[in-house]
């Protein structure tokens, strides 16, 4: 195998457009990209030209270009569940570089993993970006033990997708998906949410689950289970202000030996998107400040207050490398050298359950009727 890897890539909405496809190209001394799906026609001309794609691999389905072959890597960037899609590639011996969420349920988690032991290698990096970023790397290099931290704290401010997006110039939404191709992927889709949560609860907490839990705040989970371990006992989950949209969610629980309160809040007018995640110890405290996640090469920043003397110093650490880059460079490790990512399907599985833990705490405190996975995460 050459340096350069053959690659396809399946869905071609926001993150693709905004983020992948253009480091791909940046990246040309890893990447060959030689095939694109998405179940509209109108992006897979349109982005597979842009980007040189032969109109032979502009493939209607995903299954279509597995099939076809040639590839040594695929992208998941599609809307839904990705434990499906992650097999069959695995299946067909193709490499998966996984977007979140990795799957609504444990359960196909599991056979991704069971796939991979099939095949002898690992097989999956799960694209938890934040755990690429530089920023993060260097507070877990500049952490004290772990038996210090005393508090930890995470507050996201969430605008609007099209408020975040404006800059990104995508192309218009695609209006050409034909309903009997989506009916499919939306039962398949339903019947993993129903194992993970039940298949009673209602459509707003299914949703909640989705596209906040596992579509938003899985990020958070997984950066504090790189930093300090996974999130363990969950005290209490309070939600408000959810009449139009998901509103605000609020956890409380235990991370390592740290108390955790975790608030995230949708305000669509919000001027800018903000995160930060907080690390109080007995020595000081260790904050990163996250910039937006679609804005290439916007640093995260890493605060580092310590004792100093009788007063104290402040170090801030901004650091360009792209969070986005550096997992695309490990997916190339994987593929070419069997290197394992940092985050793997097992990483993925230890975050899921949290976010199931947090859905079923939910659940009890809003007489939500939450079942499967959810009752033993």
């Amino acid at each position: 195998m050459t340096d350069r890897i053959r690659i396809g890539v399946a869905g071609l909405g926001a993150v693709a457009q905004s983020v992948h496809l253009p480091l791909i190209a940046r990246r040309w001394d890893l990447f060959d990209l030689v095939a694109v799906t998405d179940l509209s026609a109108t992006l897979r001309e349109q982005i597979g030209d842009q980007y040189g794609v032969d109109p032979k691999r502009q493939h209607a389905s995903y299954e279509d270009m597995l099939a076809a072959g040639g590839l040594d890597g695929v992208l998941i960037l599609t809307s839904g569940s990705h434990g499906t899609p992650a097999l069959q590639a695995i299946d067909a011996g193709i490499a998966v570089f996984c977007e979140k969420p990795i799957a609504f349920s444990r359960a196909e988690i599991d056979r991704i993993i069971e796939a991979e032991a099939r095949v002898g290698r690992p097989m999956l990096l799960l694209a938890y970006m934040k755990e690429y970023d530089p920023a993060l790397q260097r507070l877990r290099e500049a952490l004290p033990e772990l038996d210090d931290i005393r508090y930890a704290e995470v507050e996201v401010l969430h605008p609007s997708a099209p408020s975040q997006l404006a800059f990104s110039n995508l192309r218009p939404p695609a209006r050409d998906i034909a309903a009997e191709a989506l009916a499919p992927l939306i039962a398949r889709d339903a019947l993993a949410l129903d194992a993970a949560i039940g298949a009673d609860a209602p459509a707003d907490f299914r949703r909640l689950y989705t596209d906040v839990i596992i579509g938003s705040l899985i990020h958070d989970i997984s950066a504090l289970r790189s930093l300090v371990g996974p999130i363990g006992e969950i005290d209490s989950v309070r939600q408000w202000d959810n009449d139009s949209g998901p509103g605000s969610l609020e956890v409380s629980g235990v991370v390592g030996r740290a108390r955790l309160n975790l608030h995230w809040h949708y305000l669509p007018d919000y001027p800018a998107y903000h995160e930060t995640i907080t690390l109080h110890h007995a020595k000081g405290s260790l904050q990163l400040e996250f910039a937006a996640p679609y804005l290439l090469n916007a640093p995260t920043e890493l605060r580092i207050v310590r004792r100093d003397g009788v007063g104290e110093s402040r170090r801030v650490v901004r650091d360009v490398t792209e969070a986005f880059e550096n997992e695309l460079v490990a997916f190339h490790r994987l593929v070419t050298a069997g290197v394992a990512a940092p985050t793997t399907a097992r990483e993925g599985s230890l975050d899921l359950a949290v976010a199931q833990r947090i859905a079923r705490v939910l659940g009890s405190s809003s007489s939500i009727p939450v079942a499967g996975e959810a009752l033993d995460a």
